[in-house]
C-alpha cells in the first residue's frame, strides 16, 4: 500500500505524539464547554456527559475535519487551528447544554464575577502564547498576533465609548474574540481578510453581549 495515500501526517510522527495532541484539543474543547454549564451541571452529571460527548459528538467533528478521510476534509475545508472543531463545536454544545440544564442561581446571575484577576490574566496569557505555537507558521503567527491585539484593542475602546472606563475583564474578552476569530483560518488568509475579521470578531461579540445583558436572558 502506498503510505502517502494513508494521509499526510502518516509516519511523520510517532502514534503516541498524535494520540497526545488530539486529546489536548479534546480537552480544551470539553474546558470551554465547562465555562457554559458552571453552576448549572451537577458534577456527577458532568462526569456523565464528558465521556457521551466526546465520542458521539467531538470524534466526529474532528475526524470529518481533520482526517483525510473526513467529508469535510474532501470537500476542501480547511480547520488551521480548531475555528471548526473546537471553537464551534463547544459554542454550539455550551449554548445547547445551557438552555436544556436551565439558569445559574438568582445571585449568580446578578453577580458573577472571576474569582482572581491575576489568575485570570495569567491564563489568558497562556491562551495568547499556546495560540502562536499551535500557528506554526510565519503568516499564521502574524495573522494570529494581528487579529488577537486589533481585537483587544477594540474591545478597549468600545468599552470606553459607552463606559467611560476600561476593564481587564473586557481586555481578556477581546484578546480572546479575536484568537477564536483567526484560529480557523490563521495560515491561509491575507492581511486585508485579516483586518476585517479583526473588526467583526470584536463589534459583533460585544454589541450581541451588551444586547443580552440589558436584556437580563435567562440563559445568564
Amino acid at each position: 500500500m502506498d503510505i502517502s495515500s494513508r494521509g499526510p501526517f502518516w509516519g511523520a510522527f510517532p502514534n503516541a505524539t498524535m494520540v497526545y495532541f488530539q486529546c489536548v484539543f479534546a480537552a480544551i474543547t470539553l474546558i470551554l464547554i465547562a465555562g457554559a454549564v458552571l453552576g448549572r451541571m451537577n458534577f456527577y452529571a458532568w462526569m456523565l456527559f464528558v465521556p457521551l460527548w466526546l465520542t458521539f459528538s467531538y470524534t466526529f467533528t474532528a475526524f470529518s475535519i481533520w482526517s483525510t478521510n473526513g467529508f469535510l476534509s474532501k470537500m476542501g475545508i480547511i480547520d488551521y487551528s480548531g475555528g471548526y472543531a473546537i471553537h464551534l463545536s463547544s459554542g454550539v454544545a455550551g449554548f445547547t447544554a445551557a438552555y436544556w440544564v436551565g439558569p445559574r442561581l438568582n445571585k449568580d446571575r446578578e453577580r458573577f464575577p472571576p474569582n482572581n484577576i491575576l489568575l485570570m490574566l495569567a491564563g489568558a496569557g497562556l491562551l495568547w502564547m499556546g495560540g502562536q505555537v499551535n500557528a506554526n507558521a510565519s503568516l499564521a503567527v502574524l495573522n494570529t498576533h494581528a487579529c488577537t491585539a486589533t481585537s483587544l484593542l477594540t474591545w478597549v475602546i468600545l468599552d470606553v465609548i459607552f463606559f467611560r472606563k476600561p476593564s481587564v475583564i473586557g481586555v481578556v474578552q477581546g484578546m480572546i474574540t479575536g484568537l477564536v476569530s483567526i484560529t480557523p483560518a490563521a495560515g491561509v488568509v491575507e492581511g486585508w481578510a485579516t483586518l476585517l475579521m479583526r473588526v467583526f470578531s470584536r463589534s459583533i461579540p460585544w454589541f450581541t453581549m451588551i444586547s443580552v445583558v440589558h436584556k437580563r436572558s435567562k440563559l445568564l
